[in-house]
């Protein structure tokens, strides 16, 4: 049986590499990046059966990546990410990474001592560093261990503040760990409507929720992630029923932030998608906006914003924040 773990033979001169190669049992070696990925071509599988497949291989450039933004929106508070990991196994519909990325596979990087040694050099200031930008940061905890490394390192930064984000359920290393105020999880929830429809293999509502339940009760500040908001029928009564459990289930003195953003995709995306599915995610009232990227008009974007903040003010004073989107849409919408 074909294995769909690879690895490259350099990640046995890491600690990282060889403490995950004593958890796999069955990989094929590859002599590189580059014939992992010509492999992936041949097999012309296509994006989506591509998340089947891992490589494990040392990373040749920079770990910390400073969060791309347009100039003409409003910072958002993700100013950098890390790179240790590229794509996940998960299936969104709108994800960017289809895009991003010239494949589906996922890949880590083993060398992690150097992206500690790269970070050792960054002077911080009170940034935010997220982990899951370009991965999921905990789909893979359980092979990879990364949370603890990370927290190792991010519990001695008092200067950074580290962010976990999510769509999976896979806790159980994050509840192994101690507390620290400048380290938080956020977990990306969407109605259930819209995780059945374009959130492929995720976890479920329910099980998002329990997760940052008990992460809140081993201590966790977390962060809630509506992002993106989709216009599905019966918008409004979906995003308010999910700000009702949400806010029912989880304990607000211990939600950190609240992150909103809109659907927005570019034209390659939306190609790429269409060639493997049928989805209804491109058909509505959209216009290309300002950094090229296909958005729901202002109008639509201003009404939903309004609904959900609303909704979410019923229940305390939130740290609120828009994602990719230009000031007079803040003004419009925090005030």
């Amino acid at each position: 049986m074909e294995s769909r773990f690879f690895i490259t033979e350099d990640i046995k001169e890491h600690k990282k590499g060889r403490d995950i190669l004593n958890i796999l049992k069955n990989y094929s070696i590859v002599s590189s990046e580059a014939e992992f990925l010509k492999i992936l071509k041949e097999k012309k599988s296509g994006f989506e059966k591509e998340k089947g497949y891992f490589l494990f291989t040392v990373k040749k450039g920079r770990f910390l990546k400073s969060y791309h933004l347009d100039e003409n929106f409003q910072k958002i508070k993700e100013e950098y990410y890390l790179s240790y990991e590229n794509n996940c196994p998960f299936n969104c519909v709108y994800c960017y990474l289809r895009d991003y990325y010239s494949h589906g596979a996922c890949i880590f990087y083993v060398n992690t001592e150097d992206m500690f040694h790269e970070l050792d050099k960054h002077t911080g200031k009170n940034e935010m560093i997220s982990c899951g930008i370009v991965n999921d940061s905990l789909v893979f905890d359980n092979i990879t261990n990364i949370s603890h490394d990370l927290i190792n390192y991010f519990k001695n930064r008092k200067d950074l503040i580290l962010e976990f984000r999510t769509k999976s359920k896979n806790i159980k290393g994050l509840l192994n760990e101690a507390v620290y105020k400048n380290i938080f999880v956020s977990f990306t929830f969407s109605p259930e409507e819209v995780i059945r429809e374009y959130e492929f293999m995720t976890a479920s509502l329910e099980e998002r929720i329990t997760a940052a339940k008990k992460l809140q009760e081993h201590g966790y500040d977390i962060g809630i992630r509506i992002d993106p908001v989709i216009n599905i029928k019966n918008r409004k009564n979906a995003y308010t029923d999910l700000i009702k459990k949400l806010m029912t289930s989880l304990e607000t003195k211990k939600i950190r932030d609240i992150g909103l953003g809109s659907l927005r995709y570019t034209k390659g995306l939306k190609n790429k998608v269409l060639l493997e599915r049928k989805t209804d995610l491109f058909y509505n009232e959209l216009i290309t906006g300002i950094d090229g990227k296909e958005r729901y008009f202002k109008g639509i974007r201003i009404q939903m914003y309004d609904e959900i903040i609303k909704e979410i003010r019923k229940y305390g004073d939130f740290d609120i924040y828009l994602g990719m989107e230009e000031e007079y849409i803040w003004k419009k919408v925090l005030k």
